[in-house]
């Protein structure tokens, strides 16, 4: 037993010195197995069915080239002798189009596999007739002999990233993008514009801007656009923040650059005394949309009601304005006002405050005063004896007006409808209707005053085109 075991040691040792491992299995039994051998296969002419039979591919005839789908047989390994002249074809196998050669003219399909393994393959790129990347002849360059108008032209059928794109061209184009007639209406609606973008938008000249239900960082001049704010005021005129995610310094930064707004709005916004402050120094507004707004003050509404003199549009609806806000409002409104939306105002306006509105702005001709709940049957009076001009009135859930009082506004010759949503049961409603026959009844469920889009038209804002045109 002893010398087994110093002969095993003896063997193990010199195994060791020559690079062979033994595997735990072997140390037990003590057997010891030549190494095997690696078999190098070379793939030649002559070899190629003998390896194909030994992997249990079979070669393609040439028959198959002429089938609708590339196959190629399979034959099922042998075992044993036993099964060593069966062969039993197996199922087609169908070549997929990115399994197939990649030519330079082409995906061609093969119809041998000893041609994929006789025959390697180049995959450097050839040179062909057709392609342009590698053509080395240079012809004259007409584009540049174009002046900058008729480039300027072509630039404008070009959407926005294109134009970008085409900046980085050379420096002439460069100059020619930045031109501030490609860039009047941009539309941002449902975007993400990260800090110090939306001072490039405006130093591009934009004057109709759409940022619908986006969501905007601050701050809004960074850097080297900081000088800009001091030095050069934006040319926007038709503004369109509806819904929009932004905080009141970024509205402070944005409307301190406008001085040329005609057209904005701010539906759903959290403003401020000094937001109010920057838009009442546009005297050119005409439309102001801030319905839904909240932190209007009568401190706020102060300098749009004093500078702002040409309004004619103006929405204040279910924006919390409080007693002492509405009774400002309806002493120093401007007279140019046509349209007002002062609909959920709840008990915060009374028939006194109706009174000297109408007074004020007699040459309304929309009005809507929807959910002020405390407004009596004098109201009616007061609008049909002052306002001639009145072609809309709303008077949806005003519970305290009597519905026999309506029927008075057919002395308004101008009147066009009235609506009066949930006031009123069918029967009574129908009555109405009979009463006041000239005149729609709860034709316009929803208020169209001041808002930028009203139905289905998103394209636009208050009329004017804001996408670019589809080539």
């Amino acid at each position: 037993m002893g010398k087994s075991k110093t002969q095993k040691k003896s063997m193990e040792n010199d195994q060791k010195e020559n690079g062979i491992q033994i595997s735990r299995k072997r140390k037990a039994s003590g057997q010891l197995q030549p190494p095997k051998t690696k078999i190098m296969w070379s793939i030649n002419n002559t070899d190629t069915e003998r390896l194909y039979k030994e992997l249990g591919v079979g070669t393609l005839s040439s028959e198959s080239s002429n089938s609708d789908a590339d196959s190629l047989t399979e034959l099922t390994p042998t075992v044993g002798k036993k099964n060593a002249s069966q062969e039993v074809p197996g199922a087609p196998k169908i070549l997929q189009p990115s399994q197939c050669l990649n030519t330079s003219i082409g995906l061609e399909r093969r119809s041998s596999l000893s041609l994929f393994v006789s025959s390697p393959v180049n995959y450097s790129r050839q040179k062909n007739k057709c392609d342009i990347s590698v053509c080395d002849t240079k012809g004259p360059d007409y584009f540049s002999g174009l002046s900058d108008e008729i480039i300027l032209c072509v630039f404008r059928w070009l959407p926005k990233f294109t134009l970008a794109k085409c900046s980085r061209v050379c420096h002439r184009w460069n100059r020619l993008v930045s031109d501030d007639c490609l860039w009047k209406r941009i539309d941002l609606a449902n975007k993400t514009i990260a800090k110090g973008t939306l001072s490039n938008i405006l130093n591009r000249g934009v004057q109709i801007l759409r940022l619908t239900k986006s969501e905007v960082e601050g701050p809004i001049f960074s850097g080297f656009t900081s000088i800009i704010k001091s030095t050069r005021l934006s040319k926007v005129q038709y503004l369109d923040l509806s819904m929009a995610s932004v905080p009141v310094a970024v509205l402070e930064e944005l409307f301190s650059v406008c001085r040329d707004l005609r057209k904005v709005s701010l539906e759903h916004c959290q403003l401020s005394d000094e937001v109010c402050q920057h838009i009442g120094e546009n005297k050119n507004l005409e439309v102001i949309n801030l319905a839904m707004c909240q932190g209007i003050t009568s401190a706020g509404l102060m300098p749009i009601t004093t500078n702002c003199r040409r309004l004619e549009s103006l929405n204040l609806a279910w924006s919390g304005l409080q007693r002492h806000s509405v009774v400002y409002l309806s002493l120093c409104l401007p007279s140019s006002l046509r349209k007002l939306n002062l609909s959920g105002l709840r008990e915060n306006i009374t028939d006194e405050e109706v009174h000297q509105l109408v007074k004020t702005c007699s040459s309304l001709r929309e009005l809507d005063l929807s959910d002020c709940t405390i407004l009596t049957c004098s109201s009616i009076e007061h609008i049909a004896s002052h306002l001639n001009r009145l072609e809309y009135l709303a008077l949806s859930r005003c519970y305290r007006i009597l519905p026999s009082t309506i029927p008075k506004l057919n002395q308004l010759d101008s009147m066009l409808a009235v609506d009066v949503f949930g006031m009123l049961r069918e029967g009574a409603l129908q009555q109405l209707r009979e009463a006041m026959f000239r005149i729609e009844i709860n034709k316009f469920p929803f208020s169209s005053i001041a808002r930028p889009t009203t139905g289905i038209r998103r394209t636009s804002i208050w009329g004017l085109r804001v996408r670019d045109n589809v080539i």
